[in-house]
């Protein structure tokens, strides 16, 4: 039986693609860098920032974190609010949370995914919300299925389950032996999210509490 579902934030619980693709624009104007374009800019969201400054501009781990801190100028004062919650996730979340004990666990810094949660109403629903440090240090989704899981004393993977957008979501689960469900309406491709191989997919939101019940038979 599952007692508890993980939640990512980023193209799972909301469409942040505006903030965070105007951030990385404005770090790498700051940082004289080339120009990317629509797709690969897209590629960043979900993934630990460091890393896929490092992947896709070719930067080293120090011009990284000159980066990631032009990123969070712009991020922190506009970016983290050009978002919007994905249409059907509150009552998703009200029907799930009737069950489970639901908590968000994303590679976003666990203050800016707070802050987000507290402005657009989805706090109500989580019992904690665990992310990444200011550092990066944890970052990566199955180092951070695994805080959540220190913290919670969810130790059972069988009684997890994993909600995400991107193939690290359900790698990250995989790790820790819980059920997964990738969401393809997110930014994930559906071949990347079939290539990681969840227990299920979702379509839309709405479409959640159904798919969890019949996982949890």
């Amino acid at each position: 039986m599952l007692q508890a579902l993980f939640f990512d934030l980023d193209g799972t619980l909301t469409d942040s693609q505006v903030g965070i693709v105007n951030s990385i624009k404005h770090s790498l104007q700051q940082l004289q860098l080339p120009a990317l374009d629509e797709a690969t800019l897209k590629l960043f969201i979900g993934p630990p920032l460091l890393a896929s400054y490092q992947k896709y501009c070719g930067l080293s781990a120090v011009a990284a974190q000159q980066a990631l801190l032009a990123y969070r100028d712009y991020y922190t004062q506009r970016g983290i609010f050009e978002n919007q919650v994905y249409a059907g996730i509150p009552a998703a979340l009200a029907q799930l949370q009737q069950n489970y004990r639901l908590f968000i666990t994303t590679s976003k810094p666990e203050k800016y995914a707070q802050q987000i949660s507290d402005h657009f109403a989805l706090s109500q629903y989580f019992t904690a919300i665990y992310g990444a440090s200011m550092d990066e240090t944890r970052a990566g989704k199955s180092e951070i299925i695994a805080y959540a899981q220190a913290n919670t004393g969810l130790t059972r993977g069988e009684q997890l389950l994993m909600v995400g957008d991107r193939e690290n979501d359900i790698n990250g689960a995989h790790d820790h032996g819980l059920h997964s469900i990738a969401v393809t309406y997110g930014f994930g491709s559906q071949a990347e999210l079939a290539a990681a191989a969840p227990n299920a997919f979702v379509v839309a939101p709405q479409a959640l509490p159904q798919v969890v019940a019949q996982l949890d038979h």
